[in-house]
């Protein structure tokens, strides 16, 4: 009875545990198809630049924050197209004279924590400002966050407190940094960060037939300050899991919103969203999520329980052909004391 319980927890536990070891194999494919997508469909190789959408605004192309993002989250996996990107960066900040980091890079205001260690925020963070620097064959945007007006309820918004976590984290100030970073991820509610801009009608057709949607783009960058911060989610699978259920299949890009049902919706997949999801899943890659230490304890634990059937199973045996051997004997009388008698 002992020997068949501890093979059924073995059981269980090799289950989980070949699970909790089998995602990080399927992730990685799939962050291989979403670094593909940036790749090829999003860049177009004239402009070294890649679009917003595919099919909603393909003929868009943001310097801030879209290829901003796209150049950091390639860099690890395709520098050629990394490097061309942020050189044509470079020469449109110098032709449009864009406000510019140290390097040259053009500014966002906002992502630049994400770009380099030493940025921060201001506070409380400013609203965006849209600039077009170019409306002829193309379109060309520029966002800055360098607007009159600023979020005074930016803790009611996941992404700009993971953004504040990250300007924390980059002063030092790592009490400010974990609180903030809890404050967002405990809107996760199953099926995204339920925040106030879930409350607000996203518009542009992206989401029809619903009248609230998640952001995809902010699972990503949850992601990214996990693993900034050395921090684990207790439910950091689910958010792989959910980001990858918003993975075209066809193109391998990540759909920008998530309906209530968990589904995308009528939405396209943009770059934006798939490079702050490539920058999230590259972060916690190295600082695996508390799930992935899970696999190596049970796998362990399954492997004592294994040690201790056998060994039980093999006392049984012994004590039993023991038994047996004693029973058959011949009952014979032995000397008191080691005196044999003559």
């Amino acid at each position: 009875m002992v020997a068949r319980l501890a093979l059924l927890m073995l059981l269980v536990l090799l289950a989980r545990g070949t699970e909790a070891v089998a995602s990080p194999r399927s992730s990685q494919e799939n962050l291989e198809e979403a670094v593909a997508y940036l790749r090829t469909i999003a860049y177009n190789p004239d402009l070294k630049l890649c679009r917003e959408a595919p099919r909603v605004a393909p003929n868009v192309y943001w310097v801030a924050s879209d290829n901003l993002l796209a150049y950091k989250a390639l860099e690890p996996y395709d520098t050629h197209s990394a490097s061309a990107m942020r050189s044509e960066l470079v020469r449109i900040a110098e032709l449009y004279n864009l406000p510019t980091s140290r390097d040259g890079v053009p500014l966002s205001l906002r992502y630049d924590i994400i770009m380099r260690d030493d940025a921060v925020l201001e506070m409380p963070p400013k609203d965006i400002t849209h600039l077009t620097l170019y409306n002829g064959s193309y379109l060309l945007r520029y966002d800055i966050a360098n607007g009159t007006g600023g979020f005074e309820d930016w803790r009611e918004y996941a992404d700009i407190l993971l953004l504040v976590a990250l300007s924390n984290h980059n002063r030092g100030d790592h009490a400010n940094a974990l609180g903030n970073f809890t404050l967002a991820a405990n809107m996760w509610d199953g099926v995204g960060l339920r925040d106030k801009a879930y409350r607000l009608e996203y518009g542009e057709g992206q989401a029809d037939g619903f009248s609230h949607a998640y952001a995809t783009y902010k699972l990503g960058l949850l992601l990214f300050a996990a693993g900034k911060l050395a921090t684990s989610l207790s439910f950091g699978q689910d958010v792989v899991a959910r980001i990858w259920s918003m993975q075209n299949q066809t193109n391998g890009g990540i759909f920008t919103h998530i309906t209530p049902d968990g589904g995308p919706g009528d939405s396209d997949t943009n770059t934006e969203t798939t490079a702050l999801v490539i920058l999230g899943m590259t972060s916690v890659r190295a600082k695996p999520i508390s799930e992935f230490g899970l696999a190596t304890f049970l796998i362990l634990s399954g492997c004592m329980l294994l040690s201790l059937a056998i060994c039980w199973r093999i006392k049984r045996a012994v004590s039993s052909v023991c038994f047996q051997r004693a029973r058959s004997a011949p009952n014979r009388k032995r000397p008191l004391f080691g005196v044999i008698k003559r």
